[in-house]
């Protein structure tokens, strides 16, 4: 009976999940389910089920792509892919991050239970479609990812897993990625910042309450806000813009005024080229340079990370520089730089003429 309510609970959710997308839902807007409870546990933690074969074969590509390490001031991970037993899955079914693994020809206990709870699925599996991937939103849990791999046999299942390993990493981290903007604007929006930006400023943000002006100085088109809660990093971020007729940004352009913003506004904060990673990057379809990595402050002994993106908007005439920077010596600061990210992409120009 309860096998059968499981069932019936992942048709809706999947029908939910394709009526959603077709929507469009507001960027800052909560698409999950509120009827549901709160997924459980760490948001890094990627909860695995293999029966033991197809873990030991799949863990060492698995762990590699979904394991994948970003530089701050150290190498960090967003994931950290765990197996567990699914004898035990009644204890984490609702946790944040859940990847099964089923080869539809075993009958060994974690392909019997996927098996058992998505049987239309599974049936789908054949030699026309030798293996497949189900991804579920919010399956037993809000703000929840479920995926699913099936394959016909072994062999298949895990041809398919190494082939969709970025595909399954992005199901993840676009999931992580919405819970922290849901984290970041929970307080809402800091109206009267972004009314004064629209007035005074060529360009605003949709910046969140909990920052506050840090520094700013419009006639050298310069402003910094600052995000500072206990126990968690100091976030920075900065908005640097200049008049210019043609389009002169460079890496080097964005490295000089990273230097100067750091020096001039920032106590002293400077750059060594040997810490930083330079990359033409795509900036909400500016084509820019994007600076990041780790910044010091040689006199007063501390450093951080922090990533940048410099662009041209051409109808303006006007470069811009956006800047990320995290203070945080005794913790990791990935998650923390992902959430100024996910601001500064709320970056709009304004016509003025």
């Amino acid at each position: 009976m309860k096998k059968n309510r499981i069932r019936i609970l992942l048709l809706i959710v999947l029908f939910i999940a394709l009526y959603a997308c077709s929507k469009g839902p507001s960027p800052k807007k909560s698409t999950s389910d509120h009827r549901k409870p709160l997924s459980w546990g760490q948001t890094h933690r990627i909860f695995t089920y293999a029966d033991d074969k197809a873990w030991a074969y799949g863990q060492l590509e698995i762990k590699k792509s979904l394991e994948r390490e970003f530089f701050t001031t150290t190498n960090e991970r967003l994931f950290e892919v765990e197996r567990h037993d699914i004898h035990k899955i009644h204890t984490y079914y609702k946790f944040a991050n859940l990847l099964f693994l089923c080869d539809v020809s075993s009958n060994k206990p974690v392909s019997k239970y996927v098996k058992e709870i998505i049987p239309e699925q599974v049936a789908a599996v054949n030699d026309t479609m030798p293996a497949t991937m189900i991804a579920v939103k919010d399956l037993w849990a809000r703000d929840q990812r479920v995926i699913f791999i099936l394959g016909k046999d072994l062999e298949q299942l895990l041809l398919y897993t190494f082939e969709n390993l970025n595909p399954i990493f992005d199901i993840y981290k676009e999931a992580e990625y919405k819970r922290l903007e849901n984290n970041v604007y929970k307080l809402g929006l800091n109206e009267e910042e972004i009314a004064y930006e629209k007035e005074h400023y060529p360009w605003y943000l949709e910046l969140p309450m909990q920052y506050r002006l840090f520094r700013r100085k419009v006639s050298g088109g310069f402003v910094s806000y600052l995000c500072r809660v206990k126990n968690y990093p100091d976030r920075f971020l900065a908005v640097y813009w200049e008049p210019m007729e043609d389009n002169q940004v460079s890496k080097e352009w964005l490295f000089d005024k990273r230097v100067m913003m750091g020096e001039k506004y920032y106590m002293g904060d400077t750059l060594y080229t040997k810490d930083v990673r330079q990359e033409k990057a795509d900036f909400l379809g500016y084509q820019a340079y994007k600076l990041s990595g780790r910044w010091q402050n040689p006199g007063n002994f501390t450093g951080g990370a922090f990533a940048c993106w410099g662009f041209y908007d051409e109808t303006q005439k006007i470069a811009y520089m956006i800047d990320n920077s995290v203070f945080f010596p005794e913790g990791n600061k990935l998650r923390a730089l992902i959430g100024l990210e996910i601001i500064s992409k709320t970056f709009h120009t304004l016509n003025k003429n």
